[in-house]
């Protein structure tokens, strides 16, 4: 291992606000569209993990039953304009 990383020993609350910075640093760095990609990136991986009940239930607790039953409407081509 590198001997300079042997210097930097931290306690857990150290570590937690190096994390901190580290994350801040790195967002306030990013645009707009860099965050965009970015939350769209990690939200589809995160879907992708989930079974279809699971998928349902995380629509209904982050949205509500209401938008969950507008995807479904928008997903059968149910739209009328």
């Amino acid at each position: 291992m590198n001997e300079r990383a042997n210097e930097h020993t931290l306690n857990k609350e150290q570590f937690e606000q190096l994390q901190t910075l580290y994350v801040d640093t790195i967002v306030d760095s990013m645009s707009v569209e860099d965050l965009q990609v970015y939350v769209t990136d990690d939200m589809t991986d995160f879907c992708k993990e989930l079974s279809n009940q699971d998928l349902i239930q995380e629509i209904k607790y982050t949205l509500d039953e209401e938008m969950l039953e507008e995807f479904i409407t928008q997903i059968r081509g149910n739209i009328y304009d």
